[in-house]
């Protein structure tokens, strides 16, 4: 009866989630004239968490009394390493939405995937939604299309990162614990996604909101969800391969080959569960929390201290170094349809 309970809680949490950010999206869309005040509020909100976020990651550093010596050139290994993993999350966002009955091009939707990112350091992390849905809404996409878009891509993204680190803790079996978290989280997403259950949790959550039929939602199919999933696992080992290079840049010697699903899987069940526990911006403390405790058997506990803190903060950098030219270079908006004499 408690599971029960708890699982009722946790879709009741997730539709309000939803349902409040596309209402925000809506009347930001609908109000011209506030759009470039909302944008300017949004930019500073933003800069004020990731500061604060960075601010706390050093301070976890100093309290620990660690010394680091780092390496640039692995650090920059590793944020581009990062990006491309993002990349390939947000090409599938671009398919999910081209698979929409408002289809945009690839670049208006990977700008879009990339800059927001930098939303979910605000609390509550409905602004990833928002924002995304602003930027891509001028290339035609559909506010209510867009916002169910994002949420099915993060959700496979989910589900394929929590199944896929439970394969990488079952090829280098340390401890069992981490497999077993990794599998159910993995399968209950699985479930969330699949193309029989997620139109459903579609119209929960559209239910209250006004102008919004199935036909908004983005075509799910057991294609694309194929077809994500395998966008999700190349995304997933480039983040992998991140920690990798960040383990190089503060350890000479390295890290074994046959250690590398390990740190792999370690990446994806941290980040998982920093979504699944959506106390702190980011899954700060949570993510970290999980990489370091599983880290340690592969590279050593001060090692694993020192490089899931380093990662967080080279994937803030390669946040607004991806973030800052794409908000000065905006491909072209197309021209309004001309309506018939």
């Amino acid at each position: 009866m408690l599971t029960r309970l708890t699982r009722s809680s946790q879709a009741s949490n997730l539709a309000t989630a939803v349902r409040g950010a596309i209402l925000r999206a809506i009347k930001l869309r609908s109000d011209k004239q506030v759009v470039f005040y909302a944008k300017m509020a949004v930019g500073l909100l933003v800069l004020v968490a990731v500061g604060r976020y960075v601010s706390q990651t050093l301070r976890k550093v100093q309290d620990r009394g660690l010394r680091v010596h780092v390496d640039p050139g692995w650090i920059a290994l590793a944020i581009v390493l990062y990006l491309a993993g993002l990349i390939a999350f947000g090409v599938f966002f671009w398919r999910v939405l081209r698979d929409s009955p408002t289809p945009v091009p690839l670049l208006p939707a990977l700008r879009a995937y990339l800059i927001s990112h930098l939303g979910k350091y605000v609390p509550g992390k409905a602004l990833v939604v928002v924002m995304r849905v602003a930027l891509v809404v001028p290339y035609r996409a559909g506010t209510a299309t867009a916002a169910f878009a994002t949420l099915y891509e993060t959700l496979v993204m989910m589900a394929t990162g929590g199944l896929f680190a439970a394969l990488g803790f079952a090829l280098v079996p340390i401890e069992r614990w981490p497999a077993l978290v990794a599998l159910g989280l993995g399968f209950g997403l699985l479930v969330v996604v699949d193309p029989s259950v997620f139109p459903k949790i579609s119209r929960m959550i559209s239910a209250p909101l006004r102008g919004i039929d199935a036909e908004a939602f983005p075509r799910v199919t057991r294609r694309l969800l194929l077809e994500g999933i395998g966008w999700s696992l190349l995304g997933w080992c480039l983040l992998g391969l991140s920690q990798v290079a960040v383990v190089w840049a503060i350890a000479p010697t390295g890290v074994a080959v046959e250690r590398w699903p390990l740190i792999i899987a370690s990446v994806a069940l941290a980040t998982v569960a920093g979504f699944v526990v959506a106390v702190f911006p980011g899954g700060l403390g949570v993510r970290e929390g999980v990489l370091m405790a599983t880290l340690g058997p592969a590279v050593g506990a001060d090692t694993a201290v020192l490089a899931a803190l380093i990662l967080r903060l080279a994937w803030v950098l390669g946040e607004f170094v991806a973030a800052l030219p794409l908000l000065v270079a905006r491909p072209s908006v197309p021209l309004p349809e001309a309506t018939a004499s």
